[in-house]
C-alpha cells in the first residue's frame, strides 16, 4: 500500500477573518444575524489549525449560516500529522 498522498493537503484561497481566543479560533456571525443563541463547533482534520482551511471554512459558515463558529485547537497549535507520520514510519506504511 502506498502512502504517497496520505499527508498532502492544500490551502484554500483567502485569509481568515476571525480571531484567536486563547488557542481556539472564533468567528462571529454577521451583525444582522438573528440566531445569536446558536453556534457551530467545527472540528479540524489532522492538519489542525496551523493550516488556514478550517479558519476560512469557519468564516464562510458564519457568513452563510448566520451563527457564531468556534474551531477548537485539539492539537496544541501543531499538526497532528507529525505524530501520525512517525507512527507510520515505525509500522512501515
Amino acid at each position: 500500500m502506498s502512502c504517497t498522498y496520505c499527508y498532502k493537503g492544500f490551502a484554500l484561497p483567502g485569509e481568515p477573518k476571525g480571531t484567536m481566543v486563547g488557542k481556539d479560533y472564533f468567528t462571529a456571525a454577521p451583525n444582522d444575524a438573528t440566531q445569536r443563541t446558536k453556534a457551530i463547533v467545527l472540528l479540524t482534520d489532522i492538519f489542525g489549525l496551523p493550516l488556514p482551511n478550517p479558519r476560512i471554512v469557519a468564516d464562510q459558515l458564519a457568513e452563510q449560516v448566520g451563527v457564531d463558529v468556534w474551531v477548537p485547537d485539539f492539537f496544541n497549535g501543531a499538526f497532528l500529522i507529525t505524530s501520525i507520520y512517525s507512527a507510520f514510519l515505525v509500522v512501515g506504511c
